[in-house]
């Protein structure tokens, strides 16, 4: 199994550049010809969130669009910069196992070598991220089912990387995301987007990663709140289950 992971695209209106000097239209582009190019491709794509940059029908034509000359499945999550409404209409022809219900959107993919899950930490509104009640025991319903290992994408990390700008709009329970990988030992990763950084943290048996935003990234620091980006490509980080 070989998964191609991306995060936080941003798109805009045909034509407009983000911070109106971030052609991220052109770079998303040339991301998904990257992808569509590689010579060993991956199983699936997977995006986790952040697909538009402020919610607007004019921005998901443009993602739907450019989104849609991927090769392989693709599976995604909304996040905070997403209106997850015009979301479900872009993407669940790209994605059908989004389902119909914009305020349900969670669903799990079976590989031979693992079971993947996809949930929704949006908060309509909020820049922060919260997983509802409704979310965690369908979560827990479908890792008490299947021992097979399992990965979770969403959003927002369920911890604190250290990057204070980042870390003061996690997903502010990922507390009780934590109390399912104490309870089941196959549950072993977490994978996430939004702080625009590759980062790395272990919680128990699981490994949680966050990806690099396609476009532009968020300045690292422990103590420095200053809200400020960078123009530094972002790698895709690629999953590789080995036996």
């Amino acid at each position: 199994m070989l998964l191609a992971h991306i995060s936080d695209l941003h798109f805009r209106p045909q034509g407009q550049k983000l911070y109106d000097f971030i052609d991220v239209n052109q770079k998303n582009a040339n991301v998904i010809a990257h992808l569509n190019a590689l010579e060993e491709q991956p199983d699936a794509i997977v995006i986790t969130g952040d697909i538009v940059n402020c919610g607007m029908q004019e921005e998901y034509i443009v993602a739907k669009r450019i989104l849609g000359f991927l090769n392989a499945p693709v599976y995604i999550v909304p996040g905070n910069h997403d209106h997850k409404e015009y979301f479900l209409e872009a993407f669940k022809d790209i994605c059908p196992l989004l389902g119909d219900d914009p305020s349900k959107m969670h669903y799990s993919v079976d590989f031979p070598q693992a079971r993947l899950y996809f949930i929704d930490s949006v908060v309509p509104g909020a820049s922060y991220g919260e997983l509802s009640a409704e979310t965690l025991q369908w979560l827990d319903q479908e890792l008490a089912k299947n021992e097979k290992e399992s990965y979770v994408f969403l959003h927002h990390p369920p911890i604190a990387f250290g990057n204070i700008q980042m870390d003061e709009i996690g997903c502010r329970n990922g507390a009780e995301l934590l109390k399912l990988v104490d309870k089941y030992t196959h549950f072993t990763r977490i994978f996430c987007g939004h702080v625009h950084r590759v980062m790395f943290a272990q919680y128990k048996q699981a490994i949680i990663a966050s990806v690099s935003g396609t476009t532009h990234q968020v300045p690292y620091s422990y103590t420095d709140k200053t809200d400020r980006y960078s123009e530094e490509a972002g790698p895709i980080l690629m999953h590789r289950h080995m036996d």
